[in-house]
C-alpha cells in the first residue's frame, strides 16, 4: 500500500479517535484553535473528535468556511462545571478560543454551574450549557423536543433510543455505552442544521418570554487583554440568546450547543 494509500485510509476511517488538523491547502488560512472543556469523559470528546474529522478543514469542501482545530478537555472522571471552565481558561492562549459544555442535571448542582457561569464571564470562556443533558442535544438531530424535564435524562434517551433515522442508538446508555463512534457518529451527520433549528425553537419558547434565538451572539471571542472591565455577567449569559434575566438552571428544557456549530460555520 503506497503513503498516499495509506493517508487516505487512515483518513477514511470512522473509528480513528486523532484529531485531524488542517490540510496542506487550508495552512494558508489562518486555523481556528479551541479548547473546549467538557464534563463527560465519553460523549463530548468524541462528539467534538467528530466536529474535527468531518469539517476542520474547513472551506477545502469548497463551501468557505474557515478551517479549525478543537481540543477537547476532559478526565476520565470528568469534571465538575467550575472545574472545566478552569481548564479551559488555562489551556487557551492569547488567540485561541476557550469554551466549556456542561449539563444541568440534577437540581443539587444549581450552585455549582451558577458559579461556573459567573467565573465563565470573569475569564471570558463561552459556556454551552445542556438541560438536561447533552443527550438532549443528540436527539435534536433526528427530532424536535419540548417538555420540562426537571434534570432527568430518562425521557430524552428513551425517545433518542426509537427516534426514527437513530437506530444506531437503540442501545445508547445500556452498558455504561454512551460514545459516539462508528454508525452513531455517521448517523449524526448531514442533520447539524436540522438540530440547530430545533435547539434554536427551544431558546424561542422559553418561559421567560423574552428569550430569542436571533439576539444570541455567536461570534469569536477576543479572549486578548484589553485592560477594559469584563463583561456584565447578564450580558455574558445572554450570548445564548436567552434574556439576561433568564435564569439558566431554569431554562428546562434547552441546549447551547448549537452556537458553537454557527459559530465554526457548520451551520
Amino acid at each position: 500500500m503506497s503513503k498516499r494509500d495509506r493517508r487516505r485510509r487512515r483518513r477514511s476511517s470512522i473509528d480513528d479517535e486523532i484529531p485531524l488538523g488542517p490540510s496542506a491547502a487550508s495552512r494558508d488560512r489562518q486555523v481556528r484553535v479551541l479548547y473546549v472543556a467538557v464534563e463527560g469523559a465519553a460523549t463530548e470528546p468524541d462528539y467534538l473528535i467528530h466536529l474535527n474529522h468531518t469539517f476542520g478543514d474547513g472551506g477545502d469542501r469548497g463551501d468557505g468556511r474557515r478551517p479549525f482545530q478543537i481540543h477537547p478537555i476532559s478526565d476520565r472522571n470528568g469534571l465538575l462545571p467550575k472545574q472545566a471552565v478552569a481548564k479551559a481558561a488555562e489551556k487557551a492562549r492569547e488567540g485561541e478560543e476557550a469554551w466549556v459544555l456542561f449539563d444541568k442535571d440534577g437540581a443539587d448542582r444549581d450552585g455549582d454551574i451558577r458559579e461556573a457561569l459567573a467565573a465563565a464571564s470573569d475569564v471570558q470562556v463561552d459556556v454551552c450549557l445542556s438541560h438536561p443533558s447533552f443527550d438532549l442535544w443528540l436527539l435534536l438531530h433526528f427530532q424536535p423536543f419540548s417538555g420540562a424535564q426537571s434534570g432527568s435524562s430518562r425521557h430524552v434517551v428513551d425517545k433518542l433510543r426509537a427516534a426514527r433515522g437513530a437506530e444506531a442508538f437503540k442501545d445508547y446508555d445500556k452498558r455504561n455505552d454512551k460514545s459516539i463512534k462508528g454508525r452513531r457518529r455517521d448517523a449524526l451527520r448531514g442533520r447539524e442544521a436540522a438540530a440547530v433549528a430545533n435547539a434554536r425553537a427551544l431558546v424561542n419558547a422559553c418561559e421567560h418570554g423574552g428569550c430569542k434565538a436571533g439576539k444570541a451572539q455567536t461570534g469569536q471571542v477576543d479572549r486578548r487583554p484589553s485592560g477594559e472591565p469584563t463583561a456584565k455577567r447578564g450580558r455574558w449569559a445572554a450570548r445564548t440568546g436567552h434574556a439576561p434575566e433568564c435564569d439558566p438552571v431554569k431554562r428546562d428544557p434547552s441546549t447551547d450547543v448549537w452556537r458553537l456549530l454557527v459559530s465554526l460555520g457548520i451551520v
